[in-house]
């Protein structure tokens, strides 16, 4: 099967996209081992519950189908995908006693996936709202968009009789505005075509107080409508009074214009934008207008105020800003935070008003992912190699896009983040690919065929790159690019027993392109859409440089001190590096020997680097006190 993804930019907005990446074809991928961290939505805080489920009694709900269109139906219990794409179980709060679940990849692969899918799950008894003019349901969901599908809720009401009024032949095209008892059940960041599952679990409040709010006899339907998607998982489900006040914020951006949607974890100082755009987009989920709402961005060195003014109920907040000061070397911490007269810190729905989003400036290693960025507690990892896919044994490649804007952009390796289930002896290549090259001719363009600027030599990863959780790899010289846009991508061979795994960061929506899979073995590429830890090394990060004057570090382990001896009298700077390449220390030294102490430094790997103005050279070395 291949589709055309429908290129989506999730929140970014007025983002144009290099014509060489229009209309190029991908398909689904299959993934496992993925390894969850927790997610990085906010905490949603309790409401008056009115009526809930956790799909424990199936009698709770009515299933059902248009037999016009399919013959797919949702399923209720502990049951897993079981197409041949499959995404993982729901993680939610109660996942132990079963879930609802439409599994349209396992139906679409049955039926060759030409039926407009149209599934739905109905809550058996109504609920009477007589008493509740302001409500919202509330649900946990993991779900996995593909090409042409949307999923609803629905609401029906009652007549007293046992009447209730449906939409009829909802699909993907269906605009819910028109109908003010049909909802999207997925939030607006969320889009078809990405390929990005949503957070495991993510929940989801919708105000559908219009409709139903008042109402003596509600009926609430979640409706599946699309063509071979993935799975779509439904868990916890409330129907809760809602708040008067509760202003709130559901996604930040902080992206450079010209980078095509693309967020980058780190950048070097020569390869930052011109300019970034801040952006936070939230709504007024109260059930009372929001007065002096105000949305502030602070990232220590620079803030951000924006006024927004009185919001109305159910209408949305969005605010942006693209002027941002000059960036210097350093890890930058965002706090976005939305605030109005009614609702201030501390109060019983303020659990939702607040994001982080991070960034850092380098002078070296260039990075999609976030990893050892992003504050831990919101990092949502999973991860991809050599024996990701069921049907591919052999080599597997995973590229990730980068834009160089210096004049002369010297690139000098790349850097990989290893995944738990990488071994010893594994291998792979790098190479730095053109993206036209790579969307027209793929494994081409990796085997040097076509538009391959650079390639490494074939590099088995040791029992150091396992414990350390990354390997760089090294090109036979430095490579000069032209700024444009290229893939960095790492070609993994499987070898039995002997996987490559890379890291795969999930915690930014990235654009469908941001990374891809190539698959040897179908010759077919594959959109990621997140952020795959396959990073540039540059600047001064090589190892591979010509430096004369030999010199040796000890001891190693080191517990105390660390000395360096040169071969011949040294004048120059002796600086330490972590493992992400980031400079912790710097000393200018003069003469044979300099002496360093580790007080400051916590146990791990560590680089020592001694640099003489002309070249540079780095030893590796481990503190363990």
């Amino acid at each position: 099967m291949k589709k055309i993804y429908l290129l989506t930019l999730s929140a970014f907005t007025a983002i144009s996209v290099n014509a060489q990446k229009n209309d190029y074809q991908v398909k689904k991928q299959k993934v496992f081992a993925v390894e969850q961290q927790p997610n990085h939505k906010p905490v949603v805080t309790e409401k008056a519950t009115i009526w809930e489920s956790d799909f424990s009694n199936a009698a709770d709900w009515a299933i059902a189908h248009d037999a016009a269109d399919c013959s797919l139906d949702f399923q209720i219990g502990s049951i897993s995908c079981a197409g041949s794409y499959p995404i993982a179980d729901i993680a939610s709060t109660t996942a132990s006693n079963g879930w609802a679940m439409v599994d349209s990849d396992n139906y679409g692969g049955a039926t060759g996936g030409n039926e407009v899918e149209d599934s739905w799950l109905t809550m058996a008894v109504p609920v009477d709202l007589t008493n509740y003019p302001n409500v919202i349901v509330e649900f946990e969901t993991f779900y996995q968009a593909y090409t042409y599908e949307k999923p609803f809720l629905v609401v029906g009401i009652g007549d007293g009789a046992g009447n209730v009024t449906w939409p009829t032949d909802l699909n993907p095209d269906y605009d819910e505005t028109t109908n003010p008892n049909v909802f999207s059940a997925m939030p607006s960041g969320i889009p078809a075509g990405t390929s990005i599952p949503t957070d495991n679990p993510l929940t989801v409040q919708v105000d559908i107080s219009a409709a139903a709010g008042g109402q003596s006899e509600v009926y609430i339907r979640f409706n599946w409508t699309g063509t071979w998607g993935y799975a779509w998982f439904i868990d916890d489900f409330k129907i809760l009074e809602q708040p008067e006040n509760d202003v709130l914020l559901n996604s930040e951006v902080f992206v450079g214009v010209n980078n095509e949607g693309i967020e980058y974890g780190r950048t070097p100082v020569a390869q930052l934008d011109d300019s970034y755009e801040v952006a936070a987009y939230g709504e007024n989920f109260g059930s009372a207008t929001q007065t002096n709402v105000a949305v502030d961005v602070d990232f220590g060195s620079f803030a951000y105020n924006y006024v927004v003014g009185d919001v109305a109920s159910t209408e949305a907040i969005e605010v942006s800003n693209v002027e941002t000061p000059a960036l210097a070397v350093g890890l930058y911490e965002g706090t976005y935070t939305v605030s109005s007269t009614e609702e201030v810190a501390g109060g019983d729905n303020y659990g939702n008003n607040s994001l982080v989003r991070n960034f850092e400036v380098t002078t070296d290693i260039y990075s999609q992912d976030g990893i050892g960025v992003q504050p831990n507690d919101i990092l949502t990892l999973s991860s991809l190699g050599s024996n990701s896919f069921s049907s591919e044994l052999s080599n597997t490649v995973l590229a990730t896009m980068y834009h160089m804007r210096d004049t002369e952009n010297q690139v000098n390796g790349v850097q990989v983040a290893l995944a738990s289930g990488s071994a010893e002896g594994a291998e792979l290549t790098v190479s730095i690919i053109d993206t036209a090259t790579f969307f027209a001719d793929g494994i081409a363009a990796v085997n040097g065929i076509n538009g391959n600027y650079a390639e490494s030599n074939i590099y088995a990863l040791t029992a150091d790159d396992i414990a350390n959780g990354f390997a760089n790899i090294y090109f036979d010289a430095p490579i000069t690019l032209a700024p444009n846009a290229y893939f960095v991508a790492a070609n993994c061979y499987y070898i039995e027993g002997q996987a490559v795994r890379i890291l795969d960061d999930q915690t930014v929506a990235q654009p469908w392109y941001a990374s891809m899979i190539h698959l040897v073995s179908d010759g077919n590429s594959y959109s990621n859409g997140n952020a795959l830890a396959i990073r540039v090394l540059s600047g001064s990060s090589s190892i591979e440089e010509t430096f004369n004057n030999t010199f040796n570090v000890y001891p190693n382990p080191a517990t105390d001190v660390i000395n360096v001896e040169f071969s011949e009298n040294f004048n120059g700077t002796v600086s330490v590096l972590d493992i992400a390449g980031k400079e912790v220390s710097t000393s200018t030294v003069s003469g044979l020997q300099h002496t360093l102490s580790t007080s400051a430094l916590t146990n791990g790997v560590y680089f020592v680097k001694v640099n003489d103005g002309t070249a540079s050279q780095v030893e590796r070395i481990v503190v363990k006190k």
